[in-house]
């Protein structure tokens, strides 16, 4: 993969876009199937100092400064950084949130960040940025040692199983012999989950852009975390249901309530 057609370097072109696709209060993806989350495996957040990694427009780390005692925002895009800060109202959370570059592929970013604060933190977040990472293995390193003991790490990401793995999604129309009735039967049809190669995807609704999103089947995406010495004790997975049906476009993954579109789990330390 090119250097300026890397990940990071994308996102930097794409910052504009997210920015707008966000705004203050997040898409519905957000407020229906990931808050939700981030909300239950974090549910006591009072005086916590907390890093929100991969941070966007800001999004996650002004909920978690509504309630936590201070939270350092980071992520690897300067451009992402730039409109987090200018969407963060100053007058309304005070100093309570800070602002770092912090690229969580690079051991050399992560020891830079370290040696500027390694007091320790109850709470690391990352919200939909897993599948967008490389390397997971500085992040696993990064978080044993950041995290107090009685800390958590809590991340959410596309479903692997259903969404990464380029799972087909599958229309079948037929009658009712007994009342005929039209029924619409969805599923999901899988050729690949454990060697599935980077690939391409729209992160929006209506993007033109797309981002490379990479691919780990369960086993491979929490390996890295497990040798770091941190353990799984909570795990989520949610969808719309059928009052998000979108009846005018019969494909859209909102309609297949029944496959989990967001995975979210918590860690801690051993």
């Amino acid at each position: 993969m090119a250097s300026n057609d890397s990940p990071l370097a994308s996102w930097e072109t794409f910052a504009p876009s997210w920015d707008e696709g966000m705004g203050d209060e997040g898409n519905e993806y957000f407020r229906f199937l990931e808050l939700p989350i981030l909300e239950k495996l974090l549910n006591q957040l009072e005086g916590c100092r907390a890093i929100d990694l991969a941070t966007g427009n800001g999004l996650v780390a002004r909920w978690l400064a509504q309630k936590a005692a201070s939270v350092i925002a980071t992520d690897g895009a300067v451009s992402m950084i730039d409109h987090a800060k200018a969407r963060t109202d100053t007058s309304q959370y005070g100093g309570k949130i800070s602002f770092h570059r912090l690229d969580v592929t690079s051991q050399s970013s992560w020891d830079s960040f370290m040696a500027s604060d390694d007091g320790g933190f109850d709470v690391i977040a990352m919200n939909m940025a897993l599948m967008d990472i490389q390397d997971l293995e500085p992040l696993a390193r990064s978080l044993r040692r950041l995290l107090k003991p009685n800390g958590c790490f809590v991340a959410t990401l596309l479903h692997p199983l259903f969404f990464t793995s380029g799972a087909a999604r599958q229309i079948v129309v037929h009658e009712s012999p007994e009342t005929g009735q039209r029924i619409v039967d969805r599923s999901i049809v899988m050729r690949k989950y454990l060697n599935v190669p980077p690939a391409r995807q729209l992160v929006l609704e209506g993007q033109t852009q797309s981002q490379y999103v990479f691919h780990r089947p369960l086993n491979q995406l929490f390996a890295p975390f497990f040798q770091a010495g941190l353990a799984l004790d909570a795990l989520e997975e949610t969808n719309f249901d059928e009052s998000f049906r979108d009846p005018l476009r019969e494909h859209a993954a909102r309609n297949f309530t029944e496959f989990p579109k967001i995975l979210g789990f918590r860690m801690r330390p051993v």
